[in-house]
């Protein structure tokens, strides 16, 4: 993927072989290697947002005082995902206008409840019978959510971020058309001159990003199921 990003001479010489009839195999304004950086950096802070506040805001529903509002923030998890991530878009842009604002804050909003919703499901899913040691033993409720619930709840909070990450690098691609620059400016392009080339270009980046990123999640889960057994072996 770096030489692919870093190379016009490669990228041309690819997209040449796949398309011969074609004359630009490049973006006039932009390099692959800048749309990258930007796609990424898009990808990962609104990642990182809702992950933050996906997890805080599961962690508050799952705790005495707010599980009263845990079936709402579930129901409204699963109505805001049935909108099409181009709708999420189109209605931030209004507020912020132009830029890449509006898309961080729809890739934000988007993809939040994945990462919610997970966290819900893996607090749910924590054995009582650690709660009930973790009580007995006279933890705080810091060190009972520390010690005894988040091991067991962090394989599906990570499978909820996995799903967030993916989601963003597609839909950061849509965020092209509000300013939010990105891989998705070459595939625009490409659509719009009827270029195939130029589509195929940013589509070989993103789908290498996503390669990339599953395997990522996939040595992090590994490493933690790893561990997890480890310390129930030393134990």
């Amino acid at each position: 993927m770096i030489l692919y990003i870093t190379s016009p001479t490669l990228q041309t010489a690819i997209l040449s072989l796949v398309f011969p009839h074609e004359t630009q195999f490049t973006h006039a304004r932009k390099t692959i290697l800048q749309m990258t950086g930007a796609h990424i950096t898009l990808t990962i802070a609104a990642t990182l947002l809702s992950s933050v506040f996906g997890i805080f805001i599961g962690i508050l529903v799952t705790r005495k005082a707010g599980r009263e509002f845990q079936q709402l923030v579930l129901k409204l998890n699963a109505f805001i995902q049935t909108f099409p991530p181009s709708a999420v878009i189109i209605l931030a842009f209004p507020v912020l206008g132009f830029g890449w604002k509006p898309a961080l804050l729809a890739l934000f909003l988007y993809s939040l409840f994945p990462v919610l919703g997970n966290t819900v499901i893996g607090f749910n899913s924590v054995s009582p019978a650690a709660i009930d040691a973790a009580k007995g033993m006279g933890m705080t409720w810091f060190q009972q959510l520390h010690i005894a619930e988040l091991p067991q709840a962090l394989p599906m909070i990570i499978t909820g971020i996995r799903h967030s990450y993916i989601l963003n690098l597609g839909t950061a691609a849509i965020a092209a058309v509000i300013g939010g620059e990105g891989l998705g400016t070459i595939i625009i392009s490409g659509l719009t001159l009827r270029n195939s080339a130029l589509v195929l270009s940013g589509t070989i980046v993103i789908s290498m990003l996503a390669f990339i990123g599953e395997q990522l999640f996939q040595l992090l889960s590994w490493k933690q199921t790893n561990h997890d057994g480890s310390t129930h072996i030393h134990d």
